[in-house]
C-alpha cells in the first residue's frame, strides 16, 4: 500500500494526467520519489499508443514526431522543463559567485540562456522523434518507454544519494532512510524488464535469436549513454550550484531523454533490425 500510494502521489505531482487518487500522505514522500521512474513508464505507454495511431493513420512523420514530442512534454506538466530552463539560466550565465548563480536559479523570470537552451533541446528532441517516425515500430516504442523510465531512475538516485542544496525541498531526513534507497532501482529494473519482454513478444518469434542479442546489446548501450549524460549533467550542475535539488534532477531527466532519443534516431537502422 505504501508504494501504491507513493506512485499515486508521483503521478499527481509529476504529471498533468488526471490521477485517480490525489491524496497527499506526508509520511510517503520518500516512496513518492522512488516511484518517479514508473511515471516515466506511464507517460511512455501513452505516448507510444498515440505514436502508433499516428503511424497507422499515415500521418506525415515530421508532424507525427512533433505531435508526440508536444504531447509528452505536456503530460509532464512541463515540470522537468522548468528545472532544465532554470539550470540553463543559472549555469550558462557564468557568474563567478555561487550565490549569484543560485539567485538566478530561483528567479521566476525567464532569461535568454533558458530560451536558447530550450530551443536547441526541442529541435534535437522533435527532430529525432520525426526521424524515428519514418518507420515506426513497436521496438522503437518500447525503447522510448525505456528511455523515459531510465532518465527518471538516474535522477532519483542522485536526489537520494547526493548532498542536497541548502535551499532544496529535499534538504531533510525524509529521504535518508536507507530502506528507501534501493527501491527506485528495483522498480525501474522491473519496469524495463517488462518492456523488454513486450519487445520480444511483439517483434520476435524465436526468443534467443541473434536479433534478440542485438536488442539487448542496443539497450545496454542506450542505458550507458544516458547514464553518462545524466551523471555529467548532474555532477556539473551540483558543482556549479553547491548541491542537489529538484531543478537539477529535472535538467538531468530532460538531457538524458534527449540523448536517448538522439541515439535512437542515429541508430535507426539498427532499431529496424530489432
Amino acid at each position: 500500500m505504501k508504494y501504491i500510494r507513493g506512485f499515486m502521489m508521483a503521478w499527481g505531482n509529476f504529471t498533468s494526467i488526471p490521477c485517480p487518487s490525489n491524496k497527499w500522505y506526508e509520511e510517503y514522500r520518500g516512496a513518492m520519489l522512488n516511484m518517479l521512474p514508473l511515471t516515466g513508464t506511464l507517460l511512455g505507454i501513452i505516448s507510444v499508443v498515440v505514436w502508433e495511431i499516428l503511424s497507422i493513420a499515415g500521418i506525415n512523420p515530421v508532424f507525427a514526431g512533433i505531435v508526440v514530442t508536444a504531447l509528452y512534454f505536456w503530460m509532464t506538466g512541463f515540470i522537468h522543463l522548468d528545472g532544465f530552463m532554470d539550470c540553463s539560466d543559472a549555469i550558462l550565465s557564468r557568474r563567478p559567485e555561487m550565490e549569484e548563480r543560485r539567485r538566478i536559479l530561483k528567479d521566476s523570470h525567464v532569461g535568454a540562456f533558458a530560451v536558447i537552451a530550450l530551443a536547441f533541446m526541442l529541435m534535437l528532441f522533435a527532430g529525432s522523434m520525426a526521424a524515428l517516425s519514418e518507420e515506426f515500430t513497436m521496438s522503437e516504442g518500447a525503447m522510448f518507454i525505456i528511455v523515459l523510465t531510465l532518465s527518471r531512475t538516474f535522477a532519483v538516485r542522485d536526489v537520494i544519494n547526493q548532498k542536497p542544496m541548502s535551499t532544496s525541498q529535499y534538504n531533510g531526513t525524509v529521504y535518508e532512510d536507507s530502506r528507501e534507497k534501493g527501491t527506485a532501482a528495483v522498480v525501474s529494473a522491473a519496469a524495463v524488464s517488462a518492456v523488454m519482454y513486450v519487445v520480444f513478444i511483439f517483434d520476435f518469434s524465436q526468443p534467443f535469436s541473434v536479433v534478440n542479442v542485438l536488442t539487448l546489446f542496443y539497450t545496454i548501450v542506450l542505458a550507458a549513454l544516458m547514464k553518462v549524460v545524466a551523471g555529467w549533467v548532474g555532477g556539473s550542475a551540483r558543482k556549479q550550484l553547491g548541491g542537489m535539488n529538484g531543478d537539477i534532477s529535472g535538467c538531468m531527466i530532460v538531457l538524458g531523454e534527449m540523448s536517448g532519443v538522439m541515439l535512437m534516431a542515429l541508430l535507426s537502422d539498427l532499431i529496424g533490425l530489432v
